[in-house]
């Protein structure tokens, strides 16, 4: 089955998804906002880019978000979360009933909040909505090289449609495109399954110093991560995995959920999987403390983590103490900026309220 797919963000992900989604026999549009499009003009101009040391030439490109959206099957949102109501709002009025919405990056209830989006815009368009807990790839896209490359994917990928009700229809969809998307019990447990906030933050800023000095020569998963840094990493999972339990999810560790994605490999410790992981090892940075790796695992990660640990009653001190001292380094209140449940406008009082109102 041949899809129209409309890839909203072209970045490594966005430029990735476009160029294997072309050679699976997809016809593929890039949308890219014309505001941040520097430095696209080979991809732009010629519709063209590697892959692989393979060139591929996809369909279009386009910074007209009406024409992106145009008879499209699926939209696939490949940005980060912190540009999620940003781009709803710009192709939202030419949404079309029956399309598949699919937020494809690191999972920040973008669901929810992509129809929040629609209500305040008061479009009631029928669209099907849904997030992966990551994106499907490990990838980097060169912009003067013109050039993507894909490491890997994740094998393993959560997922959710918001209401959840919808998720068996989108993946009947979905799966056109990806064979390793499972089905998850709703957003909630997709957004806990998000494996950015305990890998980025906390080591990141404890090697502050170094990212300031020799920035564009750090590699967070090979230099970063030591026998002490890593300890911050089991303790944010530890009380990851206690929200999780509470809400009645699936309780597995860092370690067992990046093996069976893809990411690492079996029989060895979490610091040796980070340091020999052939999907990771290699990628440079953050090469300074404004990456994503910090500001949006953040506040788009660890602040909406604590918000529902905060809810269901769940202590989470180590995730608290990270977002507390990443404010200091970077003179900002992430406590009050961050993306929480009542900025969602949830507000329930209990693990059963939560993952009922999810359905």
């Amino acid at each position: 089955m041949t899809l129209k797919i409309a890839i909203c963000g072209a970045g490594n992900g966005g430029v990735s998804a476009a160029l294997e989604m072309t050679e699976r026999g997809h016809e593929v549009t890039i949308y890219h906002s014309q505001g941040y499009s520097k430095g696209l003009d080979n991809l732009r101009e010629k519709n063209t880019a590697d892959l692989n040391g393979k060139s591929v030439t996809f369909h279009k490109f386009t910074v007209d978000p009406a024409e992106a959206v145009k008879d499209q099957d699926v939209i696939m949102l490949t940005i980060p979360a912190t540009a999620i109501e940003d781009v709803a709002r710009e192709i939202i009025p030419s949404l079309e009933e029956g399309q598949l919405i699919y937020i494809n990056s690191a999972a920040a209830m973008g669901a929810l909040r992509f129809r929040n989006t629609m209500d305040k815009m008061n479009v009631h368009t029928n669209v099907l909505v849904g997030e992966s807990m990551s994106l499907t790839y490990a990838s980097r896209y060169d912009r003067e090289k013109n050039a993507a490359t894909i490491f890997g994917h994740n094998k393993h990928n959560l997922f959710s449609a918001y209401p959840a009700a919808d998720t068996g229809a989108m993946l009947d969809v979905l799966s056109k495109m990806y064979d390793y998307l499972v089905p998850a019990k709703n957003i909630v447990e997709v957004v806990l399954n998000n494996g950015n906030p305990e890998s980025h933050p906390g080591p990141s800023i404890l090697n502050a110093g170094r990212i300031d000095y020799a920035g564009d020569s750090f590699y967070l998963y090979s230099q970063g991560m030591t026998e002490h840094t890593i300890n911050v990493v089991h303790s944010i999972d530890k009380e990851r995995q206690e929200i999780c339990a509470k809400l009645g999810f699936e309780v597995l560790d860092k370690s067992a959920r990046s093996v069976r994605s893809g990411y690492f490999e079996d029989g060895k410790t979490l610091l040796e999987q980070y340091h020999t992981s052939p999907l990771l090892k290699d990628l440079l940075g953050p090469t300074n403390l404004e990456n994503r790796y910090i500001t949006e695992d953040v506040s788009n990660g660890l602040v909406l983590w604590a918000s529902i640990g905060d809810t269901i009653g769940v202590d989470t001190p180590t995730m608290d103490s990270v977002i507390q001292l990443t404010g200091v380094l970077l003179n900002r209140d992430y406590f009050d900026i961050g993306m929480t449940l009542e900025k969602l406008g949830i507000d329930v009082d209990s693990a059963k309220s939560l993952n009922a109102l999810m359905e």
